[in-house]
């Protein structure tokens, strides 16, 4: 599985730009953030949780954060506590939030207290948060083998257009008139072509949407 450096270094290649003079690390690795959480939700992963417990006479539990706010794909609980062996949670009601789902169970009598709810989501791909080019070497793409390419081709379409404002700026001398001269026009086509190249590989490898099993 490629690593963030990995992706990096392919940024770097396409940009010319093997020493981040042009655009620094961090910046580069926030474009590639943006084109992960560009992809969701025709590229995602699945999650699952299995750290809340119930208590005693408690009907609504925050979702642990281990599985983000994607999409509920099961809620299970077990069927003693401790016990390892769970069944699908029949009567319940997620409250939706952008940064913290609440679980609502409906029925009066509440699962074996002690017993733990495991849930399992399909969730955004997971944030590159890599301080250095080295720690990068050791954080691992989280999405399907094969996608990693998403990410640097959205990055490319925004790094590539990052010249436009300068060259909108009417305050200085024109060069649109010097000899093989670059206008707005050029940029926005190239920060288009690599736009459009994500936007037809992502529809190509778009995952079939998982179905709800309970």
């Amino acid at each position: 599985m490629s690593t963030a450096a990995e992706m990096i270094d392919d940024l770097r290649d396409r940009l010319n730009d093997a020493g981040d003079t042009q655009i620094p690390f961090p910046t580069k690795l926030r474009f590639l953030n943006r084109g992960q959480a560009a992809m969701y939700p025709k590229i995602f992963r699945l999650v699952r949780d299995s750290t809340l417990v119930v208590l005693d006479d408690e009907f609504e539990y925050d979702f642990p954060a281990g599985v983000g706010t994607g999409k509920v794909i099961s809620v299970e609980v077990e069927t003693d506590a401790a016990s390892d062996r769970y069944q699908p949670l029949q009567r319940y009601d997620v409250i939706q939030s952008i940064t913290a789902p609440i679980l609502s169970l409906i029925d009066l009598d509440t699962p074996p207290v002690g017993a733990r709810f495991r849930i399992t989501t399909a969730d955004r791909l997971a944030p590159f948060v890599a301080a250095s080019y080295a720690a990068a070497g050791s954080e691992t793409y989280t999405g399907p083998a094969g996608t990693e390419e998403l990410p640097v081709l959205y990055a490319m379409g925004i790094a590539t257009a990052r010249p436009l404002d300068d060259r909108m700026n009417y305050d200085r001398m024109a060069t649109l008139q010097q000899s093989g001269a670059i206008g707005p026009n050029d940029i926005m086509q190239v920060s288009q072509f690599w736009l459009a190249q994500f936007e037809m590989l992502l529809e190509r490898m778009a995952m079939p949407w998982p179905v709800a099993r309970n």
